[in-house]
């Protein structure tokens, strides 16, 4: 059961609108970005339900602390945060391109 936290008021965002944008990328057949977009939603997913039962939510600031976790935290934000700017440029490239071929 997962307590409803201020924690996960912005993972199960994350979680949903990757897995959307994904499944979306696969309806449209656009296969190269869906496939770039599967193993960060299959990570996103994993992440989620891979919190332990007595965790606040995947971010849980006590687990982070004690464990020493702080270090692999911050390079997943790194890696999230280099795919995030790659995609919008992608996605960004694609939609003017989109507009100057009409």
């Amino acid at each position: 059961m997962r307590p409803d936290h201020s924690l996960l008021i912005w993972v199960v965002p994350e979680v949903i609108g990757h897995a959307v944008v994904t499944v979306l990328m696969l309806i449209s057949l656009h296969w190269f970005i869906f496939l770039l977009n599967l193993p960060v939603a299959t990570w996103n997913i994993y992440r989620y339900i891979m919190v332990p039962s007595g965790n606040m939510g995947v971010f849980d600031p006590t687990e982070i602390h004690n464990r020493g976790q702080l270090k692999s935290h911050m390079k997943e934000a790194m890696i999230k945060l280099g795919f995030h700017l790659l995609c919008f440029f992608m996605y960004l490239y694609s939609m003017i391109l989109a507009l100057i071929n009409d």
